[in-house]
């Protein structure tokens, strides 16, 4: 199994605006969001992750038990229910009333690739370990 805690530095992003476009994030939102280059922080404490994503216009930062309903703003703007779980080296998060949002966060030695799916859009973001 695959360390996941560490700093992961942003490389790229693939159909990022049309999937928050398809989220429901507004075009000013979704324009400032697109630009960024985040970095991310992962914590891990047992099954307890934090996840810090570090921008020039803010942080976000969401902490979760796996298996256990959370709520949070992703960075969208809208505050959610979320279930997060774990397969291997993936983690595994759908939004709790709407199966057709999830997002898996796949770690390997030397990166995270984020794929998020919503309403049939998939975007996918690639991160560096720092």
């Amino acid at each position: 199994m695959v360390a996941m805690a560490g700093t992961y530095n942003f490389v790229s992003q693939d159909n990022f605006d049309k999937y928050l476009s398809a989220a429901g994030v507004g075009t000013i939102h979704r324009m400032a969001v697109t630009k960024t280059k985040p970095d991310i922080v992962v914590e891990v404490s047992g099954d307890t992750y934090t996840f810090t994503t570090k921008t020039a216009i803010k942080d976000v930062k969401i902490s979760f038990t796996l298996a256990k309903e959370y709520e949070c703003d992703p960075g969208t703007g809208r505050v959610a229910k979320y279930l997060t779980t774990m397969e291997g080296d993936t983690l595994i998060t759908k939004e709790v009333g709407d199966p057709e949002s999830v997002a898996t966060r796949k770690f390997t030695d030397s990166q995270l690739v984020m794929t998020m799916t919503t309403k049939g859009v998939t975007a996918t973001r690639t991160f560096k370990r720092a």
